[in-house]
């Protein structure tokens, strides 16, 4: 009999910790209405936008030392609010004409916000390969050999307080066609 109660007990303890736990992790409370009687806590990181970075999308400025303009097409971002994701790669380049270009040149990115961002990487595509290439601040220089070359570059800009928050990056792909040395 005492093994009884003592297995009842037992099952009437456990059973009250699981309503509570169950209870205690509902994230939205609620009065006799069943509407929110406050808003639930977030209990997450949040990161506020940076108020000094602009509410439009940057658009890359690229440009050869020679001044010649390089367009570029958007690929994949978050911005404010918004986040987009296409397709990537040389697959962003179908249809488009590459822009002729002397071999050799510096080829500088930059947005067109005053912000500088806090890191660009570049990427040349060749044949089915990516491979990451060497840039300074966004700056690289085009091969000396004539040909089609593809690129693209992922930008982002980093909260201050937390390198690991992105308050916001982009991507793009472009591509130039070297038709003679410099």
């Amino acid at each position: 009999m005492k093994s009884l109660t003592r297995m009842q007990t037992f099952i009437s303890f456990m059973c009250l910790t699981t309503v509570l736990l169950l209870a205690g992790c509902n994230t939205t409370p609620i009065n006799s209405t069943n509407e929110s009687s406050s808003a639930p806590a977030n209990h997450q990181k949040e990161v506020e936008s940076d108020p000094t970075l602009p509410k439009d999308l940057p658009t890359p400025i690229i440009q050869t030392a020679s001044g010649i303009s390089v367009p570029a097409v958007q690929s994949s971002y978050c911005w404010g609010s918004k986040c987009a994701d296409y397709v990537g790669g040389i697959t962003m380049l179908e249809g488009t004409t590459p822009t002729p270009v002397l071999a050799g040149e510096k080829v500088t990115i930059e947005m067109d916000i005053p912000i500088p961002p806090d890191n660009v990487m570049m990427y040349e595509y060749v044949g089915d390969q990516t491979r990451e290439i060497s840039s300074q601040d966004g700056t690289f220089h085009l091969p000396q050999e004539t040909g089609i070359y593809y690129y693209s570059a992922f930008v982002n800009w980093s909260s201050k307080e937390d390198q690991q928050v992105s308050l916001g990056s982009t991507s793009f792909a472009f591509s130039v066609q070297i038709t003679e040395t410099n």
